[in-house]
């Protein structure tokens, strides 16, 4: 699941945080387009259609509604 994509690398790691007090795993991604940094918070793997429901509907209750599936 992709949560965000943030400007600043704090708010990556806030969002990663909050995420893992409520037991999901998540990764920050650096990455460069443009010539701008960026970092891009993603969350998972869940294994099945259910569990990728599941773990979209936890994501989004803990305040990130923008947050999508997407292939790590």
């Amino acid at each position: 699941m992709q949560i965000g994509i943030f400007s600043q690398e704090a708010n990556a790691k806030r969002a990663a945080d909050q995420l893992k007090k409520s037991g999901i795993a998540s990764t920050i991604r650096t990455e460069t387009a443009k010539g701008k940094t960026f970092w891009r918070v993603v969350a998972g793997p869940a294994g099945s259609a259910a569990d990728r429901t599941a773990l979209l509907t936890k994501i989004k209750g803990l305040g990130f509604p923008d947050a999508y599936a997407v292939s790590r």
